[in-house]
């Protein structure tokens, strides 16, 4: 009877103990984000260019001004394991109804190692963080589980049909000039839209990515998100225009930068493309990183402003 009975209560115990594991590796919590202090404000770089001329409407033709460039803290993006958790928030926005909107990590061994992959839902909080002469209404917020075409890779296809004419080895192996520039010369190269630097394709645009490494994995998807708000004009390009804000359907990238502020911060920002090797050290432990879950990332993302100040 004393044997019956103890074996019961470690039974209880064991199945209170798995509950607890289960409950706290499910648990999702961290920083909210911070305006003050993960806004990397040096970054901003403000230059005065020199005096330009905007054409206007009659009868005044023409307006002069002033030409100045800087490095706009624009957009914030969470790229999550767990659906509808924000990082930006610090907590969860809501409950999927469904497990497969969470995201995954799939490592494999050697013998099978083509199905290495990671997902991760994103988000987009559209928002300037520094105001200046150049100013541009391109405000709003875009949220993954929300998105089927981000959930799907065939689907994804609706806005990208390009992507078939870099689904071939040729324009896969041309991306390694990409991440040679970027990580030798921090130069993005522009010319070849389809590639992330180290970060490889940005095709599929969607949250699926060949690469069991977390950190890089999440950087790709960071910037397929930045590609992707080009793409559905969530978001101008100011630098390509000195008289007003262009969308650029085709993104520049060389354009854009971001460094990571969860679930740590780490400075300085980087170029689009850049290997996680130079900033991933002790970024993303077990459990929790210094200011948030782990798998768990928020990007800091600047774009290039490069305004004529009459006619913004």
């Amino acid at each position: 009877m004393r044997r019956n009975k103890a074996v019961s209560s470690i039974i209880v115990f064991s199945g209170l103990f798995l509950l607890l594991i289960q409950g706290t590796a499910t648990a999702k919590s961290g920083q909210s984000f911070n305006y003050g202090s993960d806004v990397h404000w040096e970054e901003i770089e403000l230059q005065f260019e020199g005096i330009c001329i905007c054409p206007r409407p009659p009868p005044i033709f023409y307006e002069e001004g002033e030409i100045w460039s800087y490095w706009e803290p624009f957009l914030l993006e969470d790229t999550v394991s767990m659906a509808n958790y924000s990082t930006f928030q610090g907590k969860e926005m809501g409950t999927s109804a469904t497990d497969e909107l969470g995201g995954k990590n799939t490592s494999s061994d050697s013998v099978n190692i083509a199905n290495e992959s990671t997902f991760a839902q994103a988000h987009a909080y559209l928002m300037s963080l520094f105001s200046f002469e150049c100013e541009h209404e391109d405000t709003g917020m875009w949220w993954s589980e929300y998105d089927s075409m981000w959930q799907n890779d065939e689907l994804s296809a609706v806005i990208h049909p390009e992507a078939t004419l870099f689904a071939n080895k040729a324009a896969q192996m041309a991306c390694m000039t990409d991440a040679l520039s970027v990580n030798t010369f921090n130069y993005p190269i522009s010319l070849m839209p389809w590639c992330i630097g180290s970060s490889g394709s940005v095709y599929p645009m969607t949250g699926h990515v060949d690469n069991d490494n977390i950190v890089q994995a999440n950087n790709t998807v960071a910037s397929r998100l930045i590609y992707k708000l080009c793409r559905l004009m969530m978001i101008c390009d100011p630098a390509d225009n000195l008289c007003g804000c262009d969308y650029t359907p085709i993104w520049i990238k060389h354009h854009y930068k971001m460094h990571v502020v969860r679930p740590d911060d780490r400075r300085p920002a980087y170029p689009v493309g850049k290997a996680a090797k130079f900033y991933d050290s002790g970024l993303n432990p077990p459990y929790n990183g210094a200011k948030g879950s782990n798998d768990e990332f928020l990007w800091m993302v600047y774009r290039k402003q490069r305004c004529c100040t009459c006619c913004q």
